[in-house]
């Protein structure tokens, strides 16, 4: 159970395996050569690819396919900001349709947050933190979540459109009112993985709206999203969204990209 704060890196766990986009970077040509078989040519089979890849026995599989990506033109912001999160969502619905195990997924999980996490301390696609956005969100995995990627691979993708994230994972209810309660946040994000958890989220924002701020607005994203329409009726939050982007036009949020456009003109 902890809160990690996006605006001081120190603060995030488990800092191995450093080096890993470097890596990739490096090994494009040698790991493009030595791959078999055909490449694909849909994005859909690029995620499927990559997200098997994520669970496979082997290490560097998924590796290889990033660096396949790559090579075949994907950037690096793009295989952030839009492959990354489809595989996420795509191990979400392995598991939920029981085509992999819980060691699979995990394992996948696992292998996705460290790539996102040594995009981050490498500094790719961070913006200027010097730009007085001076907005912040809060992103909660709730104790019932059975996995995190989804916030971090959203906080990721805040953090790069310049604004400050907190991500609460596991916070008990006391925990988690001190911390809407602490600061002021332009946004307050939760995830679900699963239809089973509905009326617990629903329960949570009922919390949440006690603590917060009335301006504040409650967004649903993940997996549940894209499961159910009524996601957003049932839970009672502001928002259900399936990206970041959304997210961020629905709420009104301050980008880096915003900010320039508007002083630009």
């Amino acid at each position: 159970m902890y809160v990690i704060d996006h605006r001081n890196p120190d603060t995030a766990p488990d800092r191995q395996h450093k080096g890993i986009c470097v890596l990739v970077e490096a090994a494009l040509s040698s790991m493009v050569a030595a791959r078999s078989g055909p490449v694909p040519a849909r994005v859909d089979d690029w995620v499927r690819e990559l997200t098997e890849a994520l669970m496979a026995e082997s290490e560097t599989l998924h590796l290889r396919v990033v660096a396949a990506l790559r090579a075949s033109g994907v950037g690096g912001d793009e295989l952030f900001e839009r492959y990354v999160p489809d595989a996420a969502r795509l191990l979400g619905e392995y598991w939920v349709q029981d085509r992999a195990s819980f060691v699979e997924v995990t394992v996948g999980t696992g292998r996705l947050q460290r790539l996102i996490r040594e995009r981050g301390e490498a500094g790719h696609g961070t913006p200027d933190r010097t730009v007085p956005l001076g907005q912040s969100v809060l992103m909660v995995v709730p104790r019932f979540e059975d996995h995190s990627l989804g916030a971090f691979v959203a906080a990721d993708q805040f953090r790069r459109h310049g604004i400050w994230v907190h991500v609460a994972i596991g916070l008990g209810g006391a925990e988690l009112s001190q911390q809407v309660m602490s600061r002021r946040y332009a946004m307050i994000g939760l995830t679900g993985g699963s239809l089973k958890v509905l009326e617990e989220l629903a329960g949570l924002v009922d919390a949440l709206r006690t603590d917060a701020r009335p301006s504040v607005p409650i967004v649903l994203g993940g997996c549940v999203v894209a499961l159910t329409r009524e996601a957003g009726r049932i839970t009672g939050v502001d928002h259900a969204v399936s990206s970041v982007r959304e997210a961020i036009a629905r709420c009104g949020l301050v980008t880096v990209a915003g900010a320039l456009s508007s002083g630009a003109a």
